[in-house]
C-alpha cells in the first residue's frame, strides 16, 4: 500500500511525499501522478522519507525516473551506486 500527498511549493514545482511500500501494485499509481505533473510542466521532487520497502519494480521504476525528477530521502536500504546489486 502507498500513500502519495502532493504540496505544491510554487507555480512550478510539486513536491510528491511517498510513504509505505513501492511494490508491482504502487509503482503505476505513483507514476501516473508524476507523468500528470510533468506534462503540466513542473519540477517534481519525490520524497521517500517514508518508504519502508521498495520491491525490483519498485526500483526499475525510481531509477528510469532519476532524469526527470529530483529524488530526496532515498531510503537507507537502496542504492543507485551499485545498478547490478540493486536494480
Amino acid at each position: 500500500m502507498i500513500r502519495i500527498k502532493e504540496n505544491y511549493l510554487d507555480e512550478h514545482t510539486i513536491a510528491l511525499e511517498v510513504d509505505g511500500v513501492l511494490d508491482q501494485g504502487a509503482v503505476p499509481v505513483l507514476e501516473s501522478v508524476c507523468e500528470r505533473h510533468l506534462t503540466g510542466e513542473r519540477r517534481v521532487l519525490l520524497d521517500l522519507e517514508g518508504v519502508v520497502s521498495v520491491t525490483r519494480e519498485g526500483r526499475t521504476f525510481l531509477n528510469g525516473m532519476r532524469e526527470k525528477v529530483r529524488i530526496d530521502n532515498l531510503p537507507e536500504f537502496m542504492s543507485f551506486q551499485h545498478k547490478s546489486e540493486y536494480l
